[in-house]
């Protein structure tokens, strides 16, 4: 009584609480704590200290709007009232400025190159011939994708080696728990892309070895951004960021492969893919319990990350879509993983709204793989995802999962923690 009475004081005053209400009647002199308490202590602790560790950061755009994409339309009263975060901003011609006059360490620039040129292999050119560049002119993009990499991170962390180079307040950085780079258009018309720039933040490890992955949004979507920040505050784990591409159902697959989808795949699958933020971790290289894995980096192992590299290469990007150049990772996620896809979207009149669904990454044969790859882009990082299904409206099958989807994109990683994500919106007021 006395906790119902509490919850409905603060439901009237709209102040966040959470109740932990255990099944079972115990003993006065009972110091066990039964495990489904066990297990709310431990959710509310998670989400508790999520946000605590959001709130007075930032988010930072680098850039603005993204073709139009409502995402990257940052809403600052979400932000600022919902997340305790503030919002800044640079245009995204001081990721040009920073390069020209040489703000950013010159000797971690040599070392990240090098180390880039040995374990980021360079993948196919899909282009027609007519239109493929001079290697001299392949060979200043690497340089500049591995530039546009410290030079964002520097942006969202700050650096100090910068004030030593007489750069004071470039070295403060903006202090961002999550970013955003615009890129398309007005960036990738004639400039390298993010993509590089993007996948290697979001990974667990660089040049300078394993270390804790920054958030990184594609086109600037600030709602996958969050996602992805939400994901990785709850699981310690690098996130995927991605299109929810195409539902391909069973009849389809067949239709166009011959294959007959099986186990998880059976009631069809939706292909998750996006040429920038996929990180490296998404490939499914790392192990627990034998099986493929995304971990915490701490517990990541140089040889993992080896095999994440390995199992990566970079094509040059499609012209069509990137006027300037650079580079997209490439690898196909390795299936039996249990994944979590959420996404923030904001609708006008009731604020913003969690979506998640649980499910796997599945395995198909390779020239299954590829037919279906092919019609899309062959140059990007594939990860088919099959949903766990209900008798719920939007999951009673595949088509429905794809259907009810609210944005282009989505934000998941290994495990299934969406019990994690509904207790840390329910911190926040998050639908």
């Amino acid at each position: 009584m006395y906790l119902a009475a509490a919850l409905a004081g603060h439901a009237q005053k709209g102040v966040p609480a959470f109740s932990i209400y255990g099944k079972e009647v115990q003993d006065s002199d009972d110091e066990n704590i039964p495990e489904d308490v066990q297990k709310l202590l431990l959710q509310f602790t998670k989400a508790g200290l999520a946000v605590a560790m959001m709130n007075g950061k930032s988010y930072l755009s680098i850039g603005s709007v993204s073709m139009g994409i409502a995402g990257s339309i940052v809403n600052e009263n979400f932000f600022q009232d919902y997340l305790g975060m503030r919002n800044e901003y640079v245009d995204m011609s001081e990721v040009n400025r920073r390069m020209q006059l040489g703000i950013f360490d010159p000797e971690e620039f040599k070392k990240a190159l090098k180390w880039t040129k040995e374990n980021c292999k360079e993948g196919k050119n899909y282009n027609a011939k007519d239109l493929q560049k001079l290697r001299e002119r392949m060979d200043e993009e690497w340089e500049t994708v591995v530039k546009m990499t410290l030079i964002s991170r520097d942006l969202m962390i700050g650096n100090p080696k910068l004030a030593a180079l007489g750069f004071g307040e470039e070295a403060l950085g903006h202090g961002a728990i999550a970013a955003g780079f615009q890129g398309q258009r007005q960036w990738n018309d004639y400039m390298p892309n993010g993509d590089f720039m993007e996948a290697i933040l979001n990974s667990s490890f660089d040049w300078s070895g394993i270390r804790p992955p920054y958030m990184m949004a594609t086109e600037n979507d600030s709602l996958n951004g969050i996602s992805m920040l939400f994901g990785y505050l709850l699981t310690n784990q690098a996130q995927m960021f991605s299109d929810v591409r195409t539902y391909w159902s069973p009849a389809s697959v067949e239709r166009v492969t011959g294959h007959k989808l099986q186990g998880k795949a059976a009631n069809g699958i939706i292909h998750l893919i996006n040429s920038g933020s996929s990180t490296l971790d998404g490939t499914g290289q790392q192990e627990i319990d034998g099986k493929p894995a995304m971990k915490p980096f701490w517990e990541i192992s140089e040889a993992e990350a080896a095999k994440c590299l390995e199992a990566t290469d970079w094509p040059p990007a499609m012209y069509e879509y990137f006027g300037g150049g650079g580079y997209s990772s490439h690898f196909v996620t390795k299936g039996e993983m249990p994944v979590t896809m959420c996404r923030i979207n904001v609708v006008k009149g009731l604020g913003p709204v969690m979506q998640i669904v649980e499910g796997w990454t599945v395995d198909l044969p390779d020239d299954v793989h590829k037919t279906l790859d092919a019609r899309t882009n062959p140059t990007w990082p594939t990860t088919w995802f099959a949903p766990r299904l209900n008798q719920d409206q939007a999951f009673k099958d595949v088509y429905s999962v794809m259907n009810n989807w609210g944005a282009n994109h989505g934000a998941f990683s290994y495990g299934h923690f969406g019990d994690e994500l509904i207790t840390l919106c329910s911190m926040l007021r998050i639908r």
